[in-house]
């Protein structure tokens, strides 16, 4: 799925404290995590390490074609 659209995240942004492998977001914050790259990102940030952040309310006023989420549940 990595490259078709940015994903937008529920995680919080935070600063890891290294190299880290399935980190989870921070317990609070200001910003929340953008994922990957979209199709018109340049190479090296179509992946899934690559991260962004930005307030929860942003918008892009003139292009929303590069942002995505991913719908999920949890199966009880």
């Amino acid at each position: 799925m990595s490259g078709n659209v940015l994903e937008w995240c529920w995680d919080w942004f935070g600063i890891y404290p290294g190299a880290v492998t399935d980190p989870a977001g921070a317990e609070t914050g200001r910003y929340r995590v953008g994922r990957g790259g979209s199709w018109s990102s340049h190479a090296q940030v179509a992946r899934a390490a690559f991260r962004f952040y930005e307030v929860p309310g942003f918008r892009y006023y003139i292009r929303y074609d590069f942002l995505g989420l991913r719908l999920a549940r949890s199966l009880p």
